[in-house]
């Protein structure tokens, strides 16, 4: 069992702007598709939006992991079990 106590302020910026930026990404060509941009037209609504949810993701991802940061060290981590799928196949064997 591992238990997890800290994540990195900076890797959980990169892995929230990344994600939000490619769920904005997805929703951009809904909405291009449709005809109703929420920035603008076209590129510049894509572009603009893009930016924009990059930066919200990375301020959020900087808010979720000082949180946990926070409440890790007065109540503990997450607990997390791993296991080799290999070992469990060796031992039907």
């Amino acid at each position: 069992m591992y238990e997890l106590k800290n994540i990195s302020l900076k890797s959980s910026a990169r892995v929230f702007s990344f994600v939000l930026s490619v769920v904005y990404l997805i929703f951009a060509v809904i909405s291009l598709a449709s005809g109703t941009t929420p920035f603008g037209s076209g590129a510049v609504s894509l572009a603009i939006g893009i930016i924009l949810f990059g930066i919200i993701g990375a301020l959020f991802g900087v808010v979720v992991a000082w949180c946990y940061n926070l409440v890790s060290k007065k109540w503990g981590g997450l607990h997390l079990d791993f296991r080799l799928l290999d070992d469990e196949h060796d031992k039907k064997e």
